[in-house]
């Protein structure tokens, strides 16, 4: 009896702590939804809100976890994960930033610019890599004139993926380059960027002409998030299209990855051949198309 009884303690404490949070993020100003913001727990489980800006998510750890809620033109929450046990649905509300854009970038329409010139990795490259939904891949993008200028569009190499079930949406971001902690740093661009690409190999162009991205004189750094908007599908389903790498002997870190917003990590792939005895780093072909300001 006294062993029956403990098995089901077990049981019972094991399903009161393996629960699912459920919530509706909602710009706290206007009360409406936020589609496709990141929902993260800082055991590194995340997610995404639906179209109706709905989430769910499993946890074990109630009384101990934190949620991170964040997207971009909004100040991201971090809501201990308690708070859900009262709730049915949780109301996240997500304050809208009131950041203004760039004096350099208000002005602009009356500077006068040179030809377009376009920057990145452009060589061939065979390599294919799958990135993962949540997961953003961000590469510095040089700027070998140290001259100010502006960004009017982005490219990203792209391959096919065979067993593709389904296509991921591209979310394309811009950020300044953090020369001492050596990352993506602030946001450019205060919106989020979403694209539908085609799940075959090709070379993606993004036209951000018209927002007037900055291009900084140490760089700019790119990120393109790949975002799940299919709904719930099933477990480690194939999503495509694959990114096209190439192959530099520098190692000087060039990409990062950043899981659902939790932080900025090493994202460059080392390589080695046996066969050619190549030793380097492989990184994404992801470059910009820019006009630099006539002095």
């Amino acid at each position: 009896m006294k062993t029956l009884k403990l098995i089901f303690f077990l049981i019972t404490v094991n399903f009161c702590n393996s629960q699912s949070l459920k919530g509706i993020v909602k710009d706290a100003l206007s009360g409406e939804v936020i589609t496709y913001a990141n929902i993260v727990l800082k055991n590194g489980k995340g997610t995404y809100s639906d179209e109706f800006g709905s989430f769910k998510l499993p946890i074990k750890n109630i009384d101990t976890d934190t949620l991170k809620v964040s997207t971009i033109g909004y100040e991201s929450q971090f809501i201990p994960v308690n708070l859900f046990k009262d709730h049915l649905i949780y109301n996240v509300l997500l304050a809208p930033k009131t950041e203004g854009l760039d004096e350099v970038l208000i002005s602009s329409k009356k500077l006068k610019y040179g030809k377009k010139e376009i920057l990145g990795e452009q060589r061939e490259g065979n390599q294919s890599v799958t990135s993962l939904i949540g997961y953003e891949t961000a590469v510095l993008i040089d700027n070998p004139k140290n001259k100010t200028g502006k960004v009017n569009g982005v490219y990203i190499n792209l391959k096919k993926r065979n067993d593709a079930e389904y296509i991921a949406t591209f979310n394309v971001k811009f950020y300044q380059f953090d020369s001492i902690a050596n990352a993506p740093g602030e946001l450019m661009y205060n919106e989020n960027i979403y694209v539908q690409p085609k799940n075959k190999k090709y070379r993606l162009w993004v036209n951000v002409e018209g927002f007037g991205i900055l291009f900084p004189k140490n760089g700019i750094c790119v990120g393109i998030e790949m975002v799940n908007t299919h709904g719930t599908v099933k477990k480690y389903a194939y999503f495509g299209p694959m990114y096209r790498y190439t192959f530099t002997e520098d190692k000087t870190l060039q990409t990062w990855s950043n899981y659902h917003n939790s932080g900025w990590r090493d994202g460059s792939i080392e390589y080695k051949n046996p066969k050619r005895t190549k030793v380097g780093v492989l990184n994404p072909m992801i470059g910009v198309e820019v006009e630099y300001i006539l002095e």
